[in-house]
């Protein structure tokens, strides 16, 4: 056999080796057997052949990692998803119940031996205040325990500033619109309100102070916990669509021991106040709504027929 082509053979032998181990390190030197000046055609032709095909296979290797790797990562996206829905179905779940509970006890509070008691507007705020606290403390025990950021659930103060200004415009709007309608219901010679003032300070009191925080607390757990989980829980383009309306309903039964009027009210007021958070994903203009239009709902003598 030829010299030539005996250590041809012999380093394409060593070569793909190599290559089934895995290292294309000394491809280039298979490229050198290629020149035709130096070598035999065979040999030239032979070494090319072999040349191009570690060449194809080292593509279709890196190519095959790229793969791989790119399917690693996606599995590790899923993996986080299946473990946010989890948390964010227990989280859910959770303020659902605490809801319920909250509801009960109101409804118990309205049986005739209770409901008779010369104090009982007192222990039903009290009541009430208690369990949104409760709710609001399990609810972010459990944010903590998973490691969520409060920013998920509206707590940021970014895109605060647009937030507040439509707030303001929009709560602004809400109250004209109530004060119209009383305005009408008095003209009338409607019994619905007993003043003829338009607003009366004289319903103001301790509660109109303390809404500067359950305005806030009340909206972390309906538009942050219950309407921020539902977003991100329902699949669809729709899902925000569908927390609002779910959000809302549950947030206008929650009112019903009190009455039909205020139930139907604050289910109108939440699908506002839903579709404010849907647009800004913080709580800041939407706290700023409830507790304007709730304090001016007060002083117009709203709440004494609710």
């Amino acid at each position: 056999m030829n010299e030539d082509i005996r250590s041809a053979i012999v380093a394409l032998t060593v070569h793909a080796k190599e290559v089934i181990a895995g290292s294309y390190e000394n491809v280039k030197q298979i490229f050198l057997l290629t020149d035709s000046t130096s070598h035999s055609p065979e040999v030239a032709d032979l070494a090319e052949t072999f040349g191009m095909m570690v060449v194809k296979v080292e593509a279709r290797e890196f190519a095959l990692e790229q793969t791989i790797a790119k399917l690693k990562e996606e599995k590790s996206k899923v993996e986080l998803l299946v473990k946010l829905r989890s948390q964010l179905s227990v989280i859910f779940i959770s303020t659902v119940l605490l809801t319920t509970f909250y509801i009960f006890v109101l409804g118990f509070l309205e049986l005739k031996t209770i409901c008779n008691l010369s104090n009982i507007g007192q222990i039903r705020e009290f009541s009430s205040r208690v369990i949104e606290v409760i709710t609001l403390g399990i609810v972010i025990l459990f944010i903590r325990l998973m490691h969520l950021s409060l920013k998920e659930f509206g707590v940021t103060s970014t895109g605060w500033k647009r937030s507040a200004i439509e707030s303001v415009a929009v709560s602004f709007v809400v109250i004209g619109m109530l004060a119209v309608f009383k305005y009408f219901m008095i003209q009338s010679g409607s019994p619905l309100f007993s003043e003829t003032a338009i607003f009366n300070f004289g319903y103001f009191g301790i509660t109109y102070i303390t809404y500067l925080l359950v305005a806030p607390m009340q909206e972390f757990i309906a538009r942050g916990t219950m309407q921020g989980s539902l977003s991100l829980l329902l699949p669809g383009k729709n899902s925000g669509l569908l927390a609002v309306l779910v959000t809302s309903f549950l947030f206008g039964a929650l009112h019903m021991s009190h009455s039909i009027a205020l139930s139907f009210s604050a289910l109108l007021t939440s699908l506002l106040w839903g579709w404010m958070y849907e647009r800004h994903k913080t709580l800041v203009g939407v706290s700023i709504s409830h507790f304007l239009v709730g304090n001016a709902a007060g002083l117009m003598g709203y709440w004494t027929f609710f």
